[in-house]
């Protein structure tokens, strides 16, 4: 018998306002989620269920700009015609910015870095625009401190004091290459690039870099929670809400492109 034909593989870069869903990864009904709503669309438009598979698992609440992933397919006409057509079926908070041909050796889940964003808007007054995409956070706050706690982050270290309680992976060492924060009037954005993430991990860093923008941790708490292990010795989880997962970047490949929210 004559082996079957493997459609080719193509790469997906998807954005996404994540406050509707539960998160990225598809779930049974009637839990909705992102991965769900594009293989609905992707089915549709090509007349057969089609599976894809993503790059980072973000949770309930959690948004993207620079989400990947990737399905097979034979598409018989031009990809930005079949682009649009996707995005047609689409709900308004889904959206497929690229599509692009890969080879067969292309592993989504074997990003090289990967960027979150993270943002805060530090004022007793609360935020009326784009709320939905920041943590409103009404104490005041020393930036510096929470610069000096950005840098203990970086290396190679075992996270497991920052997971949340649902990760089950076994190995939980990270490389964060760099990890940083600064103010823009009322905003505070932390950017954070690693070679992946635990469950629940930027947003319990987050949560610790505000305790010791209080100063109710010390920034070397830090490398004390890093070196126990505890959950404990760490601060609490920030809301999904501030964070954003902005690019995934593979070996050979470049980064997303810089946008003008991108700060």
């Amino acid at each position: 018998m004559p082996e079957s034909i493997v459609p080719p593989p193509y790469k997906l870069t998807i954005a996404y306002d994540g406050t509707s869903y539960s998160g990225w990864q598809r779930q049974r009904d009637p839990v909705v989620t992102v991965q769900q709503m594009v293989e609905k669309a992707l089915s549709e438009i090509l007349n057969r269920p089609i599976g894809i598979s993503g790059a980072s698992r973000t949770d309930a609440g959690v948004h993207a700009w620079g989400q990947v992933a990737t399905f097979r397919a034979d598409i018989s006409i031009p990809l930005d015609r079949f682009r649009m057509a996707v995005n047609s079926r689409l709900p308004h908070d889904v959206l497929i910015r690229r599509i692009e041909p890969v080879s067969d050796q292309f592993d989504v889940t074997r990003a090289q870095c990967k960027r979150y964003r993270y943002v805060i808007w530090q004022s007793k007054d609360r935020p009326i625009f784009n709320r939905q995409y920041m943590y409103h956070y009404w104490q005041e706050v020393s930036i510096e401190a929470m610069q000096a706690g950005c840098r203990y982050f970086q290396g190679r270290h075992d996270f497991v004091a920052f997971r949340g309680g649902q990760d089950d992976r076994q190995t939980t060492v990270r490389t964060i290459f760099h990890c940083g924060i600064h103010r823009r009037g009322p905003l505070i954005i932390m950017s954070v690039e690693g070679d992946g993430f635990l469950y629940h991990m930027v947003r319990n860093m987050v949560g610790t870099l505000l305790e010791i923008g209080r100063h109710r941790m010390p920034p070397g708490q830090i490398l004390k929670a890093i070196a126990s292990g505890r959950r404990s010795d760490a601060g609490p989880c920030a809301p999904a809400a501030g964070l954003c997962l902005m690019w995934v970047r593979y070996p050979g490949g470049k980064s997303g492109p810089s946008i003008a929210g991108d700060i």
